[in-house]
C-alpha cells in the first residue's frame, strides 16, 4: 500500500508532464523535449511566489510561468522554423531545455529549493501506507487538470479547433484555423498542467534547477504509454512507470532506478511503441 500511495502521487506528475507532450504533439507532430524544463521553471516561479503568496496561490502562479514560458519558447524558437522539418523543431526543443536549464542554475544555483505545503500536519494513514496531505493536493490537481483538459478538448470550441487542426491542419486552415493561435494554445496549456502539477509537489520534496533532464525523461515514458494521443492513458502511464521506480528503489537499488528508467523506454520503444493502445500507427487523415 505504501508503493502503492507513493506511486499515485510520483505518477500523477509525470502523467502531467507527458499529458504536456502529448497536447503538443497532437497539435504539431513534434515532441518538446524541452517540457520537463519548462515544468521546472513553473516549479521556480512557485517559489518565487511563495515569498508574498500563499502556497495554493503560489502553485496556481507557477501553472501561469509554465504556460508564459512554453508559449514564449513557441514563439521565438518554434514559430520562425514552422517551415522546417519536425526533425529540425524536434531538435531545437533540446536546445531550448538546455539553455533554460542552464538559465535556471544561473539564477537559483544548483541548490534545492521548496515551500510550505497548502495543508499542514502528519501523514495520512490509509490501510497500512501513509501519504502527506499535500501530495493528495497534487494528485487532485493533476486530475481535475486533467478533467478540465478533457472537457476543453471535448466540449469547448477552441478546443474542437484544436482537434481539427490535429487530425488535419490543411482543412483547418481553410476554414479559417490559424496554426500560430492553435499552437499558442496548445503550448500554453502543455506548460500549464506541467508546471502547476510540479509546483504542487514542490512543497513535499525539493527541487532543483537540474531536475528537468530526468522529470521529461518519465513524462516522455508516460506519453509512450498514452500513444502519444490519449490523456487519460498517459495519466495512468505516469502512474505506472512511478511504480517500477519506487518498486526498483525499494526492493533493487534505489541509485540505478534512473537507469531502469532509460531501459524501460528502450524496450517500449522496440516492443510496445503504440503504448497502452489497440492502434498499431497513428495516421493523419
Amino acid at each position: 500500500m505504501q508503493l502503492l500511495l507513493t506511486a499515485v502521487a510520483t505518477g500523477a506528475l509525470y502523467g502531467a508532464i507527458g499529458i504536456g507532450y502529448v497536447i503538443v504533439h497532437r497539435l504539431t507532430g513534434m515532441v518538446n523535449f524541452a517540457m520537463g524544463d519548462i515544468a521546472v521553471a513553473g516549479a521556480f516561479g512557485a517559489v518565487v511566489a511563495s515569498a508574498v503568496m500563499p502556497p495554493f496561490l503560489a502553485i496556481l502562479t507557477g501553472a501561469v510561468v509554465g504556460a508564459l514560458v512554453s508559449v514564449v519558447m513557441y514563439h521565438l524558437a518554434i514559430h520562425p522554423l514552422r517551415k522546417e522539418s519536425l526533425m529540425v523543431q524536434t531538435i531545437v526543443t533540446l536546445g531550448v531545455g538546455i539553455a533554460l536549464r542552464s538559465l535556471l542554475q544561473l539564477i537559483f544555483g544548483s541548490g534545492p529549493r521548496q515551500f510550505d505545503p497548502i495543508t499542514g500536519g502528519g501523514s495520512i494513514n490509509i490501510l497500512g501506507g501513509s501519504i502527506p496531505p499535500q501530495s493528495l493536493w497534487l494528485i487532485g490537481i493533476a486530475v481535475v487538470g486533467y478533467i478540465g483538459l478533457a472537457l476543453f478538448f471535448d466540449r469547448s470550441l477552441a478546443g474542437k479547433a484544436l482537434s481539427a487542426f490535429s487530425v488535419n491542419a490543411y482543412a483547418a486552415g481553410i476554414v479559417g484555423i490559424g496554426l500560430t493561435g492553435m499552437a499558442t494554445i496548445a503550448f500554453a496549456l502543455s506548460g500549464a498542467i506541467a508546471g502547476g502539477v510540479l509546483a504542487a509537489q514542490t512543497p513535499t520534496s525539493f527541487i532543483t534547477a537540474g531536475a528537468g533532464l530526468a522529470l521529461g525523461l518519465k513524462g516522455f515514458i508516460a506519453a509512450i504509454l498514452g500513444g502519444f494521443d490519449k490523456l487519460g492513458l498517459t495519466l495512468v502511464g505516469g502512474m505506472l512507470v512511478a511504480f517500477v521506480e519506487v518498486a526498483f528503489a525499494r526492493f533493487v537499488d534505489a541509485a540505478q532506478a534512473q537507469t531502469v528508467m532509460f531501459a524501460l523506454l528502450i524496450v517500449l520503444l522496440i516492443v510496445r511503441p503504440q503504448g497502452l493502445t489497440r492502434k498499431v500507427a497513428a495516421d493523419r487523415v
